[in-house]
């Protein structure tokens, strides 16, 4: 009864026009006591436990046969409604089969033409830049061969430098046909590499041949 008049008197609102501010209604919520959760089950009901609603076993056995009865007969009637549906839709679309048609072989054909015409500018397009990057390796291939061939040029200039200096050098080498005079050379001109340095930087050398 209660959510009964609650629900008649939430419904009983004042009509508000536009502009006007309407008076709150007045609403009674009727609340039904209840034990907060801290307080624990009653004493009577500690060891209750619910007992299982009996059910009949032919009375379960006709229900689930007569539901699945309705469903099958609820799903032919849903199919029968929708084929007549598709098919008076059909019908109806079927005067302007041959105009849609039309329209759309008419699209057909500037869609392919639109696609040719496409398809020859990125054909040109491709021609244009397939040119220009031969041109650039061309080029790239060309300077590549130019640096190779100054790299090659610097390394036999090098090498040749190399070899005058080793042939400079090889003139003052010890050899059979000389080696009589570098001697003679030597002994005539001792060298004596006895010697300090001091803090300031002077030479404390020996006499040859010192003690």
């Amino acid at each position: 009864m209660f959510p009964r008049v609650q629900g008649v008197l939430c419904r009983l609102r004042p009509i508000q026009s536009p502009g006007i501010p309407a008076a709150a209604p007045v609403v009674l919520q009727f609340v039904r006591g209840r034990k907060p959760r801290h307080v624990p089950r009653a004493p009577s009901k500690a060891n209750y436990v619910r007992k299982l609603t009996p059910i009949d076993p032919d009375e379960h056995t006709y229900l689930k046969t007569a539901y699945n009865t309705y469903r099958t007969q609820f799903r032919a009637v849903r199919n029968m409604f929708l084929e007549e549906y598709l098919a008076r839709k059909r019908q109806e679309e079927g005067a302007d089969t041959a105009k849609r048609e039309k329209e759309e072989d008419e699209e057909h054909f500037k869609l392919m033409e639109l696609n040719r015409r496409e398809n020859e500018r990125m054909h040109q397009e491709r021609l244009v830049r397939e040119q220009r990057e031969a041109l650039e390796r061309e080029q790239a291939d060309l300077e590549m061969s130019i640096q190779n061939e100054q790299r090659e040029q610097e390394i036999v200039e090098q090498m040749d430098e190399l070899v005058r200096r080793e042939k400079e050098a090889s003139k003052h080498f010890i050899t059979l046909d000389n080696i009589e005079e570098a001697i003679e050379t030597a002994l005539s001109d001792p060298k004596n590499y006895n010697f300090a340095v001091d803090r300031d930087g002077k030479i404390v050398q020996k006499t040859p041949f010192a003690g």
